[in-house]
């Protein structure tokens, strides 16, 4: 018997228990990415950076998609600013609305040129995270910022009424 056949017959004996840990985090991944983890996420970039982070509106409950999302984005934007930007500062700032939330990430580097062969624009981790946040509806833009540095800005919807 193929592997495709015993990977389907185990689906179908134990999809109970797949659907059942379906929101779970993985024990071997560790716990789901989330903005209640921001403070972690921040700390662990902030080592060897300076990254500071602000917080505006009263935070709540968003959907999944949405939590996720601006989480992701917030990681990869970091993880940017530590490669192209190493040792300038970093401000995070995330803002709650009643249409959603809206993610700023800067970096504070003199010089927002990229270093020669490493486009920022072009960036794979950029162009995932553009696409996470169209998906969900969401509109995003990130580029050099005119006094220097780079900027990456998200705004995710998220109504209040729809939040949970």
């Amino acid at each position: 018997m193929g592997r495709f056949a015993q990977w389907r017959r185990m689906v179908l004996a134990h999809g109970h228990r797949l659907l059942d840990r379906a929101g779970e985090p993985d024990p071997l991944t560790g716990p789901a990415p989330s903005l209640n983890r921001l403070d972690a996420l921040v700390e662990g970039f902030a080592a060897g950076q300076s990254v500071r982070w602000a917080l505006a509106g009263a935070p709540r409950p968003l959907p999944e998609a949405v939590d996720v999302a601006a989480y992701r984005i917030i990681e990869e934007s970091l993880t940017n600013a530590r490669r192209h930007a190493p040792g300038a500062p970093v401000a995070v700032r995330l803002r709650y609305d009643p249409q959603g939330i809206t993610i700023e990430v800067r970096d504070d580097r003199a010089d927002a040129a990229a270093p020669v062969g490493e486009p920022r624009g072009a960036d794979q981790g950029l162009i995932a995270v553009r696409r996470r946040a169209e998906r969900i509806g969401g509109i995003f833009s990130a580029g050099p910022r005119p006094e220097g540095g780079f900027a990456v800005r998200a705004v995710l919807p998220a109504p209040e009424e729809a939040a949970g």
